[in-house]
């Protein structure tokens, strides 16, 4: 089986706008997320550090070392584990309400498991990983306030990066995210920060050619 690689962007259409703009308007406009504590425990100002080159090159260097997780997330992560510490008296309303959307887009574009969902503040990042644990088909949805941030991943194959520029409002990647079985190209080594607000909900499909037919399927019902 031919194995893609790699990210790319797709233009979302008014459903699947509209489906997304549904998640916002819970999980930002209501502010859920601030009643969720930071993940990053005082590493704020460590941006350039984790999201930088130099830790990218440090990482693909430890090889089959590395875990495949990002060593650090600075935003309000709805995991499970954070939603069992919710601030404030909107515990319950919050934890149905993200079990909820989860489904729900889950269920309309026929998505396996939610792997991040996730609001960066201003100056939030997740530092550079490759997601070998968790290889993959994906689709990435991201949600800016005012488009000041970006995704980059290193394109192993042709030795160069790839940058996605943030813009205000919804974008959508749909890609692969390889394991250390893989053919190597296909590790996906990968890095976000933002200077405004930003939320990013990813769903992965399964790894085998039903993976591929159901991206393709979802792309085409998603699409502009």
């Amino acid at each position: 089986m031919t194995i893609r690689h790699g990210l790319k962007n797709i233009e979302l259409n008014p459903w699947g706008l509209n489906l997304l703009n549904h998640v916002k308007s819970q999980v930002i406009d209501k502010e859920w997320y601030k009643d969720i504590n930071l993940t990053c425990r005082g590493q704020m100002d460590e941006i350039e550090k984790w999201t930088g080159v130099k830790k990218l090159h440090e990482l693909i260097d430890e090889g089959t070392r590395h875990d495949g997780f990002p060593e650090v997330i600075c935003a309000h992560s709805f995991g499970a584990e954070n939603l069992n510490y919710v601030r404030g008296n909107r515990g319950d309303e919050i934890t149905r309400g993200i079990g909820n959307l989860q489904q729900l887009v889950a269920g309309k574009l026929m998505l396996r498991k939610n792997a991040l969902f996730a609001v960066y503040p201003p100056g939030g990042y997740i530092s550079w990983h490759n997601n070998a644990n968790a290889s993959a088909y994906n689709f990435i949805f991201t949600w800016s306030e005012s488009g000041q941030g970006w995704f980059k991943y290193w394109d192993i194959e042709k030795q160069e990066m790839v940058v996605f520029k943030d813009k205000p409002g919804w974008q959508c990647k749909a890609g692969y995210f390889g394991s250390y079985q893989d053919p190597h190209h296909t590790l996906c080594y990968h890095a976000a920060r933002t200077d405004c607000l930003r939320m990013t909900v990813a769903f992965t499909l399964t790894k085998d050619e039903m993976g591929i037919q159901l991206q393709d399927q979802i792309i085409e019902e998603i699409s502009a």
